[in-house]
């Protein structure tokens, strides 16, 4: 049977939404993907799962790593940041493979007890652009793979072009994440869990892009969740 992978949903005005392209990245890598809305006990679904996908969205309310709201922070909901910090949670506990994108890399950080920059621009002005105005589909920046990392085996390269739209970003990481990538300037890219079956975060959206490095992270995944 083909693995039923949950995915996370960002509440909007009375909604919960969720991209498409989440939902078909799954389907064309052999998963099938089942929409859980925020707050939903996320242990009284855990027995239908074979894997979890956090998505992307808003700014993570501060309090989460001990900081107030600094200048360019956005919007934040926080019944939204305790129901993706309590899916990160249950994967990690029941060692669900989790794939976390932009925001979920973010959440899956602040899990495990790393922070982040609240704004790219005001607190590390020497980065690149991370907030492209360009559409969603074009590649802006290059990442760079850390060696012998899971994700580098998955990827099979040492650099790859992504889309970047995120003016929040990893700081201190986790003591149980490692850096599985960064940019040229430093920024971190991505982290994953090395004692820990399929567990990684990545900062950019592989799920809009139509290149080889994104497909293979994607089946990895849904491949991990069999």
């Amino acid at each position: 049977m083909k693995p039923i992978i949950g995915v996370t949903m960002q509440p909007a005005k009375g909604t919960q939404q969720i991209n498409n392209r989440y939902i078909t990245s799954i389907l064309e890598a052999d998963g099938i993907p089942l929409c859980i809305p925020n707050n939903t006990p996320i242990d009284d679904v855990l027995s239908r799962l074979d894997g979890l996908l956090v998505i992307g969205g808003d700014d993570i309310h501060p309090k989460f790593f001990n900081e107030d709201p600094l200048p360019g922070l956005g919007h934040v909901d926080v019944a939204r940041d305790n129901s993706d910090i309590a899916v990160v949670h249950a994967a990690i506990k029941h060692m669900l493979p989790l794939l976390a994108i932009c925001r979920g890399e973010q959440i899956l950080n602040i899990a495990l007890g790393g922070t982040l920059y609240q704004d790219i621009p005001r607190q590390l002005p020497q980065a690149i652009q991370h907030k492209q105005a360009a559409d969603r589909v074009t590649q802006i920046h290059s990442v760079n793979i850390v060696r012998e990392t899971k994700l580098s085996t998955i990827v099979e390269a040492e650099s790859i072009m992504t889309n970047s739209f995120h003016h929040q970003s990893v700081k201190d990481v986790a003591s149980t994440l490692t850096i599985s990538a960064t940019t040229n300037d430093h920024v971190i890219e991505a982290i994953e869990h090395p004692n820990h079956p399929f567990c990684i975060g990545v900062q950019w959206h592989p799920e809009e892009l139509n290149d080889e490095a994104s497909k293979r992270l994607f089946t990895a995944f849904v491949n991990a969740c069999h």
